[in-house]
C-alpha cells in the first residue's frame, strides 16, 4: 500500500478566525488546523481519557513574540471553548517540546518546555526549563523555572515511575551541551536527584525522549562525534538513583535519536524489549530512517539489533514519532521531503519488521508530521505543522488504522 492524500491549504492572510476545519463538526477521520494563521509550530498530543485531544506547540506573533500554547479538543477534533490557552514568562518568549495530561478526577495538564530572554548588549538568548501546571479548563495554576546562567531545555518529560515527572534535554556548559535528567514531584518542586551526563566520547550531546519503563527509563540521546564531524546514537539506561547504562547505537554513518517505544515482545522472565527510532545520514546523502532493536534485562542493556532502514530513492524521510497499534504492527510517523517540498509521511511495519505501505499527506507549502497517537476506535491520530510561504498552523489528522483520511 502506497499512496498520496493531497491537503487543501488555505490561504492563511485572508483568515482571520482561529480556527479553520477541513471536516464536517463530527466525523470519526478529519483534517483540522489551530491557530492565529502566523507562525504555529507544533510538538506533542495525548489522548485524553474521553477519547479527546490535548495538543502543545509555540504560537509566534509579532505582538506577543513566541508563546507556549495549549490546544484541547474533542474526539472529532473540535477545538474546545476557551481554547487556545497560552503560557509565558514576564518579559520573557517560551515554548512547548511536550505535553502530558494529568488522569484521574482531577485532570489538567502538565506542559514541558523553555523560556527565553535576550541577553543585554548581545543579539543571544538565554533559555531555561519552563514547566506549566493547568486545570481541565486551561487556567494555570503554576509555573516553574529550573536553570542557570547557561542554557537549559525540556525536550521531552513523562511520568516518573512513582509520582511526579521525569525531564530530559540538555544543559550548555562553557559553550558545549550535556544531556539533562532531571525530576520534579506533583507540584513542581525539584528532585535533588539529577543527572548532568558529559559523554567523553562528545563534544555536544541531548537527550531528545525519555521513555518510563517499570523502575528505569529509556533515555534516547544524540552526541557529536569528537575530533570529527557528524553525530551518533546513544541510549541510557537511568534508574531512579540516576545511576546509568550507556549503549552506543551507531555505525559509520550520522545517525540521530529520536524517541524509543515498549516493544511487548519479552517471554516469561526474559528480556525486556524496544525499538528505537532514529534518522540517519545514507552514503547517498539522503536522510533515511532507522529502527534498532533493544533487550535490557535488570539495569543492563544486554542486545542492540538494527531491524529496518526505511529509504525512498532521492528523498529525504525523517522520523518523529511511532506506535504499536493492537494487531503488533508499527505505525512511523515523520516527514518526506522532494524537490524542495515536504509532506507529512505516515510509514508501516509489520509486526515482523518488514518494511510495509506508506501514506503522504501533502500539499502546497510546506508539511511536517511531529506525533502520532492510537485513537480510541483504533486509528491513527497525526499531528504535524502546516506551512504556506511565511506561514504556518498546527493540524490534526485523524485517520482509519490503514491511515486513510
Amino acid at each position: 500500500m502506497k499512496y498520496r492524500i493531497f491537503l487543501i491549504v488555505a490561504i492563511f492572510g485572508a483568515l482571520l478566525s482561529c480556527e479553520k476545519e477541513i471536516s464536517t463538526s463530527q466525523a470519526d477521520k478529519f483534517l483540522k488546523n489551530y491557530g492565529n494563521y502566523l507562525s504555529g509550530e507544533a510538538s506533542d498530543v495525548d489522548v485524553l481519557d474521553d477519547g479527546g485531544f490535548a495538543i502543545c506547540g509555540t504560537d509566534s506573533t509579532a505582538e506577543f513574540g513566541k508563546r507556549m500554547m495549549l490546544i484541547v479538543t474533542d474526539s472529532y477534533g473540535n477545538m474546545e471553548s476557551g481554547f487556545p490557552k497560552y503560557f509565558t514568562k514576564e518579559g520573557m518568549e517560551s515554548g512547548a517540546n511536550s505535553v502530558e495530561a494529568i488522569r484521574g478526577s482531577q485532570g489538567g495538564y502538565m506542559l514541558f518546555g523553555f523560556v527565553e530572554s535576550e541577553i543585554e548588549g548581545t543579539l543571544e538568548t538565554q533559555k531555561d526549563m519552563f514547566v506549566v501546571k493547568a486545570n481541565s479548563s486551561g487556567e494555570e495554576l503554576w509555573q516553574r523555572t529550573y536553570g542557570s546562567i547557561e542554557d537549559e531545555v525540556i525536550l521531552h518529560a513523562t511520568q516518573r515511575t512513582s509520582s511526579g515527572y521525569m525531564l530530559a534535554g540538555y544543559q550548555v556548559k562553557e559553550g558545549k551541551s550535556d544531556i539533562l535528567v532531571m525530576g520534579i514531584k506533583e507540584e513542581g518542586d525539584s528532585i535533588p536527584l539529577g543527572l548532568n551526563y558529559h559523554n567523553p566520547y562528545a563534544e555536544n550531546s541531548a537527550a531528545s525522549y525519555i521513555l518510563n519503563h517499570g523502575d528505569s527509563y529509556l533515555c534516547v540521546c544524540t552526541y557529536d562525534k569528537l575530533g570529527e564531524e557528524g553525530t551518533d546514537l546513544l541510549i541510557l539506561n537511568i534508574n531512579e538513583d540516576m545511576d546509568v547504562f550507556p549503549e552506543n547505537l551507531t555505525d559509520e554513518l550520522d545517525e540521530v535519536g529520536v524517541c524509543a517505544i515498549e516493544d511487548g515482545r519479552a517471554i516469561v522472565d526474559g528480556p525486556d524489549r524496544f525499538l528505537v527510532l532514529g534518522n540517519r545520514m545514507s552514503v547517498s546523502r539522503r536522510m533515511e530512517m532507522v529502527i534498532y532493536l533493544i533487550e535490557t534485562e535488570g539495569f543492563s542493556i544486554t542486545k542492540s539489533l538494527q531491524l529496518a532502514t526505511i529509504s525512498q530513492s532521492n528523498t529525504d524521510l525523517t522520523g518523529r514519532r511511532f506506535v504499536k497499534t493492537d494487531d503488533g504492527r508499527y505505525a512511523i510517523v515523520g516527514t518526506r521531503q522532494v524537490s524542495g517540498s515536504s509532506e507529512i509521511f505516515l510509514q508501516f511495519l509489520t509486526s515482523d519488521y518488514l518494511v510495509s505501505g506508506n501514506v503522504s499527506f501533502g500539499a502546497s507549502g510546506t508539511q511536517t508530521g511531529a506525533d502520532i497517537e492510537i485513537s480510541e476506535d483504533g486509528g491513527f491520530v497525526i499531528l504535524g505543522t502546516n506551512g504556506y510561504k511565511k506561514h504556518s498552523m498546527i493540524s490534526l489528522i485523524k485517520t482509519s488504522d490503514t491511515g486513510d483520511l
